[in-house]
């Protein structure tokens, strides 16, 4: 469902859980490598980061299986999740998480109740459980998510997101595309590219480059409390 709300002052589209997305073809199958770093206090931290999306069937049923995997020197800092989701309206379905510092974590998702997937052996989260309000949509596949919105200058957006097994409750956060700008890739090309920015209730200023065609992420730079983030695609 696509409903339009006054937030703020000023016109956005609530885009919830269930909403069909018209741009899902934008959706970029296939695997692809970012470059994810911070920089505090002088000091640079980062992994590099591959992203798998591809089109999977289960006991006859069709979904989409997004897998990440980052790798750092600090093995505490790598890690691995499995996500899979409904074709076309990115429903939550099931997300497993591996990472040396957690171990395993398995999550279900239903309309009202996100839990630990019972399914999963060794599951640290088995006994997790975060009644809802309204689905929401997953934070750790934000960057897939973003890439089917619809953009044009001046769009925004509202969606809730949430972090499996985090103690941030779900909340409606804003996208704006604030315009478009020519990026210049680190072959000398230049790229056109849409701008997105949020500031996560005021927490985190962040932007976003999608390229103008085909809408895939291309960058992504933030701040968090004198921290500054990085997320750059490999091409």
């Amino acid at each position: 469902m696509l409903l339009t709300i006054v937030v703020y002052g000023q016109a956005q589209d609530t885009i919830r859980v269930g909403h069909r997305f018209k741009q899902f073809e934008n959706l970029e199958l296939g695997t692809v490598t970012d470059i994810v770093y911070n920089e505090y206090s002088g000091k640079l931290n980062g992994s590099l980061k591959t992203r798998t999306t591809e089109m999977v069937e289960l006991n006859g049923k069709d979904y989409i299986k997004i897998t990440h995997t980052w790798r750092s020197p600090n093995a505490q800092s790598s890690g691995r999740f499995e996500y899979y989701c409904e074709p076309y309206t990115l429903k939550p379905v099931q997300h497993i998480r591996y990472t040396d510092s957690k171990g395993k974590e398995a999550f279900r998702f239903t309309e009202q109740l996100i839990s630990g997937l019972d399914s999963a052996s060794e599951n640290q989260q088995a006994d997790f459980k975060l009644v809802l309000t309204e689905p929401t949509y997953n934070w750790e596949i934000d960057l897939e998510t973003y890439a089917l919105i619809p953009m044009s200058k001046g769009k925004k957006v509202v969606m809730s997101f949430y972090h499996p097994g985090s103690s941030t409750k779900p909340d409606f956060y804003t996208l704006e595309v604030t315009g478009t700008e020519s990026i210049k890739l680190a072959n000398g090309k230049a790229m056109e590219c849409w701008v997105i920015f949020t500031d996560y209730h005021g927490t985190q200023p962040t932007k976003f480059w999608y390229t103008k065609v085909g809408q895939n992420f291309v960058k992504m730079e933030g701040e968090y409390k004198g921290m500054k983030i990085y997320k750059t695609r490999l091409y």
